[in-house]
């Protein structure tokens, strides 16, 4: 279940880095921080990818993810009005590289998730 969490914030990371690449040749959407995002999402997805592999045998499991999706989107939109404070002129490039992230992110958190419920699923049949 670990090697399966670390893959997943691999991929993560770097189709959020080959995205950013993308999103750097574009004059307009050009940002010397496209990095930040990465470093803000990939500790928060490993943690919560812990959280969810560990207790994913509760009762309640279904609430404690859904907190955690939560968690996870506050802190990601707490952390763009923090950037949008603090650097007004950049702030529209820095969002498209934060949000194609966040989605990325998202998306294999996603496909990790089932997996963990597929698991889940086979060991109450058996």
């Amino acid at each position: 279940m670990f090697f399966k969490n670390l893959s997943a914030l691999l991929l993560s990371a770097c189709c959020s880095a080959g995205i950013s690449f993308l999103l750097n040749l574009s004059p307009g959407l050009h940002t010397s921080v496209w990095f930040t995002g990465i470093l803000i999402l990939l500790p928060g997805s490993f943690a919560l990818n812990l959280f969810f592999g560990f207790r994913s045998k509760d009762e309640n499991f279904s609430q404690l993810l859904l907190g955690g999706i939560v968690i996870k989107m506050l802190i990601a939109l707490i952390s763009i009005v923090v950037y949008s404070l603090l650097d007004r002129s950049r702030f529209f490039a820095f969002s498209m590289h934060f949000i194609a992230q966040y989605i990325l992110f998202t998306i294999f958190e996603i496909r990790y998730l089932l997996h963990i419920i597929k698991t889940r699923q086979h060991a109450k049949i058996e």
